[in-house]
């Protein structure tokens, strides 16, 4: 049976638990609840305000695509993370798998954040203040609303919007004494506590805390058990463990003015980042992705981040058309993400990478609005410097370490058995090679042939049996065996054992390796460094202005000039092995100590038409423009910068209520991505080790969203969302992370089909409320579209399935709304995935890495707000 089959057998057999039998069995009995007496409220559809624009508008009259997330969503969803709500939002999607260097990714342009010294495609806020990579995945606390804007940015949230922006609103102080604590318990042992109160401390000042804290289980139990660990936690694969908490205060100054100061922190400690094993030497041979045991003997391995900051924001009203908004921020952040990169437990494959960081960002931006009755104006600037500090480990053994020397002189012996047949036959040209073996011989058959014959490839020279081979037909054997006082004596694998690292010091010798050493060194640690810096400042300033021509017609207009300043060091010392064998030289990275400088800055804008025909119907084009500054490699030394990425959008949108009952977000755009900053595994000739690279591409994107709501009855809402997208791709010349050359190449996709539907039903018991929340997830699969797809992927059938996710919440909440109680499932089908398959040893050490989604979790939460 097929992995596949065998998959779909076991999850047919699944047994579910109690909870989440009485979730599915909630959703059987729903066509017997819609003959229930239903709640009737003021039918009025609601207002949804957002900020997406700088100022407080309705989200139905804002003449741009964005989508708002807002606090009922978030915990009907039970959703305390951004990927947890991406699928509420069409052509956006968020990837957490790396909590410290997580991406973001909109309408199919993805922010990997690999390179300390660039940045995200997209742009992250909260409070109003920009997260660079590391900062911007922070878990929901109290948090009022997300907004999500698609396309260019760059007029009023500058560099690094050039696809759109998450901006995150935490909840204010308020005037009202209020405030609950919440349970969460679930499935893998899951716990999050949380809690908030707000205080009115006088008249005019009010004071609001909050805390979460969210830990969970692993899904894969990790048996191994080096005992290289010590007494280091040995984290399952899958495990989470996050602490977050805000403490703000509000002073109403005067009728005009206030100020509010708040500080946050975000505590991440939890097992490193998912490195289920794909290779024949990883537990089960690698042959079941959702086993329930792996092996990863990470040293040390974890993944922390201990982040705070302080935000500053003093807003004053001058007149009735006049006010101002002042922010200032102070964020600091230290991370650890120590990860297995090999996924087994085999010492002569051992490899795992560190990234540690320790950054800090000041961000500040004045921001000056007028209204009259033509004109909603905003203008202002803004500046941040970031200083960042980051070293990059690659850890081995030196077990490791000879077998990545053994495929070197693999290669060597190949080389120069390649001469020894040209030099025989006259050349190394096929016809030399049909000439002296007959009709459809090619010259590299011939050398397989003889290579082969002679014994090669080793996989590992410190097998006796392999390397006593080689020195015999390499014709080095007469001579050790001389030099040990035992000459015509036949070199055997027993002398190779006998001698410990006696022939492997001798071949160094005669070669000039020192790479060449023997057993002896075994369990030893090899590690290089990457250790850099950087001190960026961007500045810029902006002015964009909303006129009404008519009762109906709106004209917008904006620019913003923005000026970034990079200055970027790498230092790459000498490995620490050189401590045990002296003159060994670095295997990943060539030592360096270099410094690199540059700047570039951009004028973008847009022109905005928006038409209302009536008080429920919205037409708008847009023309924008955004910017992402251009960086540097962290991994890759050059005083060469690598290019800003600029884009251009194209956009119509008709935002209305239809037949007052649905509430309609639709848009079509065509996007031009100049430069994109794409981060690939490459393995370029002569190198031992595939390492992530960045090139530049350009992309066209044509595109068509949706965001439908009808609002059945007074109680029933259903929902859907999705997109529809076409992409051109035009990529350079590059190296894949199997050494193989792709070509430059134009090609064209499709977006996966993809949708979410919701369902809310707010039924009347007379008994208090009852909230039920449906959304069902579908994405098809399109891996099998990536450039240069590399073989061992297309050896996982489970990397292909198509994703389908059921989740659901029903929560009742008494009449006096203090008490709260919820029952909710996530994946209620039970469904498994791959998300991804590759890492840095893929190819060289034969060991593929990658990550499986979380099967199904239920749970039930209790609330008490006072």
């Amino acid at each position: 049976m097929s992995e596949q089959g065998k998959h779909e057998t076991q999850r047919k057999v699944h047994s579910y638990n109690i909870i989440s039998q009485a979730i599915i069995s909630a959703l059987a009995i729903t066509p017997l609840w819609l003959s229930a007496e239903e709640n009737t409220p003021d039918s009025d559809i609601e207002i949804v305000t957002v900020t997406a624009q700088k100022r407080v508008q309705n989200i139905l009259k804002v003449p741009v695509t964005v989508s708002s997330i807002s606090a009922d969503t978030i915990e009907e969803s039970s959703s305390v993370l951004l990927s947890d709500i991406d699928k509420f939002v069409s052509g956006f999607d968020f990837d957490d798998g790396n909590m410290t260097q997580a991406g973001i990714t909109m309408r199919g342009i993805s922010s990997p954040n690999i390179s300390v010294g660039g940045d995200p495609s997209s742009a992250t806020f909260y409070d109003d203040v920009y997260m660079p990579r590391a900062a911007q995945n922070v878990i929901f606390s109290d948090m009022a609303r997300v907004e999500v804007l698609k396309g260019p940015q760059g007029t009023l949230f500058g560099r690094n919007a050039a696809m759109g922006v998450v901006n995150m609103v935490p909840n204010s102080p308020q005037q009202e004494f209020e405030g609950f604590v919440k349970a969460t318990l679930g499935s893998d042992n899951l716990q999050r506590i949380e809690g908030m109160i707000n205080v009115p401390i006088s008249d005019n000042v009010f004071v609001r805390a909050n805390a979460l804290t969210n830990s969970q289980d692993g899904i894969v139990d990790n048996i191994a058990r080096p005992n290289w660990n010590d007494n280091n936690k040995v984290w399952d694969l899958g495990e989470r463990s996050h602490d977050a908490g805000r403490v703000s205060v509000l002073w109403n100054i005067s009728s005009s003015t206030n100020f509010q100061i708040a500080y946050d922190f975000d505590d991440l400690e939890q097992g490193p980042p998912m490195a289920i094993g794909f290779s024949e030497f990883a537990y089960n041979q690698g042959t079941k992705p959702f086993a329930s045991k792996a092996e990863n003997d990470v040293r040390k391995g974890v993944e922390k981040r201990d982040m705070y900051g302080i935000t500053a924001k003093l807003t004053h009203e001058f007149d009735q058309h006049l006010s101002m908004k002042y922010i200032a921020s102070y964020r600091d952040w230290d991370t650890v993400n120590r990860q297995d990169e090999d996924g087994t437990a085999d010492i002569t494959r051992y490899f795992d990478t560190s990234n540690n960081e320790d950054s800090d960002i000041f961000y500040t931006e004045l921001q000056l609005n007028y209204v009259s009755d033509k004109i909603n104006a905003v203008a202002g600037f803004s500046y941040s410097k970031e200083d960042v500090k980051q070293t990059t480990e690659l850890n081995l053994t030196a077990d490791t370490a000879a077998r990545l020397i053994t495929g070197e002189l693999n290669q060597f012996i190949r080389g120069g058995i390649a001469e020894q047949v040209a030099g025989m036959i006259g050349g190394n040209a096929d016809a030399n090679a049909e000439a002296a073996f007959g009709p459809g011989a090619t010259f590299e058959a011939v050398v397989d042939n003889f290579y082969s014959a002679s014994g090669f490839p080793m996989d590992h020279m410190w097998n006796a049996p392999e390397w006593a081979g080689a020195l015999n037909a390499l014709g080095f054997a007469d001579d050790i065996m001389a030099a040990i006082g035992m000459p015509g004596v036949p070199l055997t694998s027993d002398i190779v054992q006998a001698t410990g690292d006696v022939t492997y010091d001798v071949v160094a010798a005669q070669l000039g390796l020192a790479e060449v050493m023997g057993p002896s060194y075994g369990g030893q640690w090899w590690q290089e460094t990457v250790n850099n810096t950087g001190d960026f400042t961007n500045w810029g300033i902006f002015a964009d202005i909303d006129y009404k021509l008519t009762e109906q017609w709106n004209i917008i207009a904006g620019l913003r000039y923005s000026k970034d300043e990079k200055d970027f060091t790498w230092l790459i010392p000498d490995n620490s092995f050189t401590q045990l064998r002296a003159g060994v030289n670095n295997l990943l990275f060539q030592p360096a100590d270099l410094k690199a400088s540059d700047d570039w800055d951009k004028v973008t804008g847009r022109l905005v038409a928006s038409y209302q025909i009536n008080d429920d119907h919205m037409l708008f084009g847009s023309y924008s423009t955004g910017y992402k500054s251009g960086g540097f490699d962290s991994l890759a030394p050059s005083t060469q910068a690598f290019e800003p990425e600029d884009t251009t959008n194209y956009e119509l949108g008709y935002k209305g209520i239809l037949w007052d009952q649905v509430i309609a977000n639709v848009s079509a755009y065509y996007l031009e991505l100049d430069n994109l900053q794409r981060s690939i595994q490459s393995k370029t000739p002569g190198s031992p080790q595939a390492v992530p690279t960045i090139i530049n591409e350009d992309r066209e994107i044509t595109g068509f969203e949706f965001d439908l709501k009808w609002l059945a009855t007074d109680s029933l809402t259903l929902g859907v969302i999705s997109e529809i997208r076409s992409t051109d791709n035009f990529s350079p010349d590059f190296y894949n992370g199997e050494g193989e050359l792709v070509p430059a190449q134009t090609t064209d996709s499709d977006a996966d089909l993809n949708y979410t539907l919701t369902l809310d039903w707010a039924p009347n018991f007379d008994v208090g409320t009852v909230n039920f929340h449906v959304d069902y997830v579908f994405l098809e699969n399109t891996n099998a579209d990536e450039p240069g797809l590399e073989d061992y992927k297309k050896e996982v059938s489970a990397y292909f399935d198509d994703t389908s996710l059921l989740n659901a919440r029903v929560s009742w909440e008494n009449d006096d709304d203090t008490i709260e109680v919820g029952l909710w499932g996530k994946n209620l089908l039970d469904e498994r995935y791959v998300l991804s398959i590759g890492g840095l040893t893929a190819d060289v050490l034969g060991t593929p890495i990658g990550r499986i989604n979380r099967g199904l979790e239920a749970g039930v939460d209790f609330k008490y707000s006072f």
